[in-house]
């Protein structure tokens, strides 16, 4: 079992590529990513883990769907609707694979524990 628990102090975590190599487009500052994949690989139909990443805004279109709770920080994640949602230490959001959206992470940092789903994706939409 894992413990990704706001109260605990999440430790391993190692700098990643920068976001431009994950097809990232930065808008402001210089975000920096960093991670741990505690199960999982992007070889593997699942990946859960810890991510990081300092402050900045950039643009990203989701290769997987990914189900995420904000650990430390505050964001607003944007939709290509132009919905701008606020995130804070305790709240989840849920990505589609496809989902364009706008990441400005207001904080020094942002921490969030992520669960990913890199299988094969089957078209769906969202329940209504």
């Amino acid at each position: 079992m894992f413990d990704y628990s706001q109260n605990k102090s999440q430790t391993g975590l190692e700098p990643w590529h920068p976001l431009e190599e994950i097809g990232a487009t930065i808008l402001e500052g210089t975000p920096q990513q960093s991670g741990r994949i505690d199960f999982g690989s992007l070889e593997t139909p699942m990946i859960t883990g810890v991510w990081e990443c300092t402050k900045g805004k950039f643009e990203v279109t989701y290769p997987w769907n990914e189900l995420a709770t904000i650990l430390e920080g505050n964001i607003t994640i944007t939709d290509s609707k132009g919905n701008a949602m606020k995130f804070g230490p305790g709240d989840t959001h849920f990505a589609v694979k496809g989902d364009r959206v706008t990441w400005q992470i207001h904080s020094d940092k942002v921490r969030k524990a992520f669960f990913i789903y890199t299988g094969d994706q089957v078209a769906a939409e969202a329940a209504e």
